[in-house]
């Protein structure tokens, strides 16, 4: 397995659990901006490190939604992350 893949799944593991955590937290009444913010920088440098404009990353993200809910599982996400990735370089 290669760098950029073990990263690339470390962050993807950190995202779905901030996610999971801020609504957990949203549930009881709180939302905190700074937990939105650490999510926007880790699924930020997840793209990059992927060859994806975070800016243009639209239908990535949605994919990436659909992850983080369950809808997709991850080995799908990766193969999307992949394609979306060859498609810019």
């Amino acid at each position: 397995m290669n760098i950029k893949r073990i990263v690339t799944l470390r962050l993807l593991e950190l995202i779905k659990g901030l996610s999971n955590k801020a609504t957990e937290l949203e549930g009881v009444g709180i939302k905190l901006v700074a937990t939105d913010e650490m999510i926007e920088s880790v699924t930020a440098a997840m793209f990059e490190i992927n060859g994806i404009k975070p800016t243009s990353a639209g239908p990535i993200h949605l994919s990436l939604s659909d992850y983080i809910s369950g809808d997709i599982e991850e080995h799908e996400f990766m193969s999307l992350l992949s394609m979306a990735g060859a498609a810019v370089r």
